[in-house]
């Protein structure tokens, strides 16, 4: 029984709980920046960086190949839930090791046990990531909402009880992340098991076999993805020191509050066109209104700014709002990439192209990144990140307006019916 709802509930739930979430993380970061400062950023946000892009390996699109599967009627959901928890297991503990290997490298001033609490928080998202696609797959968007606000809540408590007075220390930081990611991993797996069921699941080494296979060129899509949102930082900080990284880890921060829309955009849209045909002008709607929510936003975070950020994390880290300035671009370029990336693989079941352009993006951004930043620092981050977006988002124009048959005005330009609510309250669909 896939959940039908309404998509304008589905996405305003979603917008709620990530605008409780993304307030939850800018509590902990304003925390993190006023205890540690620019040196404590530059250590947590690589850290946080090369966590995610283990958890993406780790996954191995298995998370999305799930909830695709799930009630084909080849399948029997609680099998498909219960062979894809067995594989993230494993897969969840050679990410951990891997992910320790890579602190030790990239980021030296990391403690050991610090790099032990991030590598724990890493096999706990892994455990989460595959466990929602029972969830994802029934369109039940609520209960994964509900998953992720407990574990931000428990993190931004723990991380401020923490840094402030138990553990001011980028150990006590990771610690927090590591727990709260545990709690969202177990929530998850009792919900998704909740809702298939478990009494009687087997593991069908059929499913697996046609997931991977699905999966791979899935996890190609969202490997690249976080690595071309992850390789600026990484590059940054091994050609440079932990507080310039810091400097633009801000930046980089702030910029992202911006992508809260066009996520949950993404999430919603996702569990309504999962395994459905024709929803090319239901998506396009859908990226018209982000892109000009985005560009709003931009704006007035361009004008905010300069006084905002010395406000809220001292003077110390006025120097990101440059840096921030030049993000702006990038952040409106990459709203059609998050929304586009959700729609070709769930609804026309093309990952490949995702994944095109993704190596597309990371290509450039690699380049540029080992180009510029000898040279001029973060600022080549910033070039780079940029151009990286732009091209992404061209592909996907080009892809849409050729494949999905639709004109660059449909795909960018809004138009005064798309305020209307994008689709009607149904009931569930067998």
């Amino acid at each position: 029984m896939k959940r039908r709802g309404s998509f304008l509930a589905k996405a305003t739930g979603t917008f709620l709980t990530l605008g409780f979430c993304t307030a939850f993380n800018f509590i902990v970061n304003l925390v993190l920046s006023r205890v540690l400062g620019p040196a404590g950023k530059g250590i947590t946000t690589p850290a946080l960086s090369i966590a995610t892009i283990g958890i993406a390996v780790a996954a191995l699109g298995l998370d999305s190949s799930a909830a695709y599967f799930l009630d084909r009627k080849r399948f029997r959901a609680k099998d498909v839930l219960l062979t894809a928890m067995l594989f993230a297991v494993i897969s969840a503990a050679l990410a951990s090791v891997g992910v320790r290997l890579a602190l030790n490298f990239v980021i030296p001033e990391a403690t050991p046990m610090a790099r032990l609490f991030f590598a724990g928080g890493a096999f706990f998202t892994v455990i989460y990531t595959v466990a929602h696609s029972g969830l994802l797959g029934r369109n039940r968007i609520g209960l994964i909402n509900i998953t992720k606000l407990a574990a931000d809540l428990a993190r931004t408590v723990l991380a401020t009880l923490f840094l402030y007075s138990l553990w001011p220390s980028v150990e006590g930081f990771a610690f927090a992340y590591m727990v709260a990611q545990a709690l969202n991993a177990l929530l998850t797996l009792i919900f998704a098991f909740s809702e298939v069921g478990v009494r009687g699941a087997k593991v069908n080494f059929g499913f697996l076999s046609k997931a991977i296979g699905f999966g791979i060129p899935v996890f190609f899509a969202a490997l690249t993805l976080q690595t071309n949102r992850q390789i600026g930082i990484l590059i940054l900080k091994s050609l440079t020191d932990a507080e310039k990284t810091g400097i633009y880890a801000q930046a980089l921060t702030f910029a992202n509050l911006l992508l809260l829309v066009p996520k949950a955009l993404s999430f919603a849209l996702y569990g309504a066109v999962v395994g459905e045909s024709g929803k090319e002008e239901f998506t396009a709607r859908t990226v018209r209104l982000s892109l000009l929510f985005i560009f709003i936003a931009a704006v007035i975070t361009a004008a905010l700014a300069p006084w905002l950020i010395p406000l809220l994390f001292t003077e110390k880290f006025a120097a990101s709002v440059p840096y921030l300035w030049g993000l702006l671009p990038s952040v409106v370029f990459y709203t059609l990439p998050q929304l586009y990336a959700a729609f070709v693989i769930a609804s026309w079941g093309k990952p490949w192209h995702v994944f095109a352009a993704s190596l597309i993006g990371v290509a450039l951004n690699a380049t540029g990144n080992l180009l510029l930043v000898p040279r001029i620092g973060a600022w080549g981050t910033v070039i780079s990140f940029n151009a990286a977006s732009l091209a992404m988002a061209v592909y996907y124009i080009v892809l849409i307006k050729t494949k999905g048959q639709m004109s660059l005005r449909q795909i960018l330009i809004p138009r005064a019916d798309d305020f209307r609510r994008l689709v009607p309250r149904s009931k569930l669909r067998n």
